[in-house]
Parts: C-alpha cells; structure tokens; sequence
C-alpha cells in the first residue's frame, strides 16, 4: 500500500490504544506511530543489489509479525533517542554522575511505550498490505506459508480517501484522540466488510463458471478504484489466463490468454540461475519465454499478474516485471538479468 495510508492507519491504530491524556505510550508517540507504520518497507534498500531480492525478501523478512515487531522495536528506540528532552542535562558532558533508580526507570519505561507504539504501527502495516492482495510469510521464520486478503488494490484511491478524511477527523478530535482513532478505524472496518462481501461473490461467481477450472493454480488482486471488481489470474498445464470478474453482475470477461510452452533447454538452464530462483520461489503463476537482448539470447520469466495484452490471444504479450538472463550460443548462462519496466539491472552469474 502507499506510505500515506500506512502513516495514517499507523497513527490511527497506536491512538486508539492510548489513553485520553496521551499518556499510555510516552512523548514521541504520534512519530514513532508513523515511523513504525513505514518501518518494514526499509527491506527496499535490496532493490539496488537486484529486484529478484527484494522480491524474495520482502514477503517475509520485516513482512513477517517476528521482523515487524523486531524492526517497530528499532525505530521506537530511535525515536526516543531523538525525542526532545530525553537526555538529562544535569548529566551533560560527565562520566561520573550516574540517573537514580526512578529516573532510569522511566526512561525504560518510556523507551518500552515508544517501542510498543511503533510495533503496533508496524504490525498495521502487515494487516494493510495483506488485505491489498500482498502474499506475507507472517510465520516466517517458524513457517513459509503465505497469508492474504485481497480486499483493495494497491493505493487503492477509495481507502486513501477515506483514511484521509479520517485523518482530519483525528486533527478535529484531538482532544479526545482514542474515541476520534476508534470511529475512524469502525469507519475503514466497515468499508473492507463491503469489499469483503463483494469479494466473496467473487469467489462464488469463479466458482459457478465452468469456464474455471476446479484445481487450477489461482490468484484473485482487487481491481484499482472498484467496488466490485476483481481480476483473476490462473495457470493450468496448457494456458495462462487473466479474468475480470464483477462479483455485483455475476459476469467474467476474459482478457488475457497466453499458451503455455514445453520447457526448453535453455529454460531449463535458467532455473540454475538466482534471479530466477528467487522470483520463483515467491511467484507460482511463471513462465518463461525465449526472447532475443540486443541480438543476443535471453531466457526471461515472468508471472501472469504483471502481464497485459491488446485482445485474449494476441502474439505478444507486455510484462512489467521480467527475470532471468543472458545465454551464450551452447545454452550457458552469461549474465543474470533483471526488467522492471524501462529499468534493467544485470549482474554476473554467482560462482
């Protein structure tokens, strides 16, 4: 989800569980509330090393509830080291002179409530991105399963609205900050129970078409700035497959259809590669496709939710994400390549 949202429900969430006075989490609360709302995405520092990493990383990692509490826990405590009066000046500049018991004491207690404030924002973030359709690892790393609920798209432009309205709420009400926080989190409650609803006949539509496969490898992502809309992508032996589904009218239209291809040599060297195991082992609607890189042979994967095509059927097909590499003319790999869009990163095969 956009950083916006995750600011604003960050902060909403640690309001409601303050006290009237502002007193449960210490000074410093609304930043380490909004620090820690943004605190998982710090794994997007792996993106200039390859996107394959980042990609792999960025569903578990500080996307999982161990490295969201670890990460909130970190930017808790660098909120309280900056927080303004937190050092004692009596103390500036000796060595000798020791706080007593109580003054340590609250510090402790106040470096726990910053920490606390800032878990809880980061924790707001995970429940934000799954109900966006991202796929989180949260048990990682005791378990890999994924969890997801793919209420709304990303940015999803209605939540946005309504999470700023709701910030302007708490500005109004910030006399009275834990019951403005819980009507703003009833308000954003209500709103993913609709979508949730919408969501399920969905579900029941696919279910009803005999045009779905039953056992077909299936993602559902919400469709951006619709109510009732969602795309549907699937996988079987044969044919990728992209749907738009309307869980109101009970229709399903299909968009995209791409044949799925026996596996060549050369995309059987590429699976030795890191750029395509790491987008594999967080991607189960791939394939792969032979392509020519400035005259040169590549083998290039991708998965269905990043594709477009003109019209179902069509001979090309657009990705925005591709992985894989450069082959010299015997099928060895020579170079790991990775497209996001105009942007490619290239970098040598591991030894």
């Amino acid at each position: 989800m956009d950083p916006v949202s995750h600011v604003i429900l960050a902060r909403t969430v640690v309001a409601a569980f303050d006290k009237p006075d502002g007193s449960r989490f210490g000074r410093g609360v609304g930043a380490a509330a909004m620090l820690g709302g943004l605190s998982p995405d710090a794994d997007s520092v792996l993106m200039p090393a390859g996107w394959d990493i980042y990609l792999r990383f960025h569903e578990i990692g500080t996307h999982s509830l161990f490295g969201a509490l670890l990460i909130g826990c970190g930017a808790g405590a660098l909120i309280r080291a900056f927080v303004r009066g937190s050092r004692n000046p009596a103390n500036a500049g000796s060595h000798t002179h020791m706080s007593n018991p109580a003054e340590a004491g609250s510090r402790i207690s106040h470096i726990g409530g910053l920490a606390a404030a800032a878990s809880l924002g980061a924790v707001s973030h995970l429940a934000l991105d799954a109900v966006s359709g991202a796929r989180l690892g949260l048990a990682w790393p005791i378990a890999n399963a994924r969890a997801t609920l793919p209420l709304v798209a990303m940015a999803d432009p209605w939540l946005i609205g309504l999470l700023t309205a709701g910030a302007a709420g708490l500005w109004l009400g910030r006399r009275q900050l834990p019951r403005a926080a819980v009507m703003v989190l009833l308000a954003v409650t209500a709103f993913l129970g609709i979508k949730g609803l919408a969501y399920a006949r969905v579900r029941q539509t696919v279910s009803n078409d005999e045009r779905f496969a039953a056992g077909t490898a299936r993602a559902f992502d919400a469709r951006w700035g619709s109510w009732s809309t969602w795309n549907v992508f699937e996988k079987d032996p044969h044919a990728l497959r992209a749907w738009r589904v309307n869980g109101m009218t009970g229709t399903s239209e299909l968009v995209l259809s791409w044949p799925v291809q026996s596996e060549s040599a050369d995309v059987a060297a590429s699976r030795s590669l890191d750029s395509v195991r790491n987008f594999l082992s967080v991607h189960d609607l791939a394939f792969a496709e032979d392509q020519q890189d400035q005259g040169r042979r590549a083998v290039l994967w991708s998965d269905v939710r990043y594709c477009s095509q003109a019209v179902p059927g069509a001979a090309h097909i657009d990705c925005a994400l591709w992985f894989g590499g450069i082959l010299d003319a015997d099928g060895r790999p020579l170079t790991q390549v990775v497209r996001v869009g105009e942007w490619t990163q290239t970098r040598p095969i591991s030894p």
